[in-house]
């Protein structure tokens, strides 16, 4: 009995100690939320409405039809010939992700553009 606790001891103590030593380094610098997906936009603001609005400019000017869906989320959508390609986006705490990201490339060019127009001219 005596030697199945010390092993039972041993093991735990080994678990503890290999799990303490591996694990991740947090870097300071790293600011990205790890539920946001990698290919998400970061922006300097958190203001939705600000968000909202640069989204629907710039989706004017990609030719984007930009429809509200909730109070941080629209749905995109643009004809390509005889096909229609669509994504939802949602912003939230300065990020702005979109569900189908290699189809909206442009969409999300302009509003970066359009983000940044805002932030300098304030």
């Amino acid at each position: 009995m005596k030697k199945i606790l010390s092993i039972t001891l041993i093991s735990a103590i080994a678990l503890v100690l290999s799990t303490g030593c591996s694990s991740k380094n947090v870097n300071a610098s790293e600011t990205h939320d790890p539920k946001v997906s990698a290919e998400a936009l970061y922006v300097n603001t958190h203001d939705n409405e600000k968000i909202a609005k640069a989204i629907k400019k710039a989706g004017e000017k990609t030719g984007w039809i930009i429809t509200e869906f909730k109070s941080n989320e629209v749905i995109a959508e643009k004809l390509d010939g005889k096909n229609t390609i669509s994504s939802s986006i949602m912003f939230s705490d300065g990020h702005i992700e979109f569900e189908n990201a290699s189809a909206t490339s442009d969409l999300r060019d302009a509003i970066e553009d359009e983000l940044n127009k805002t932030a300098a001219a304030h």
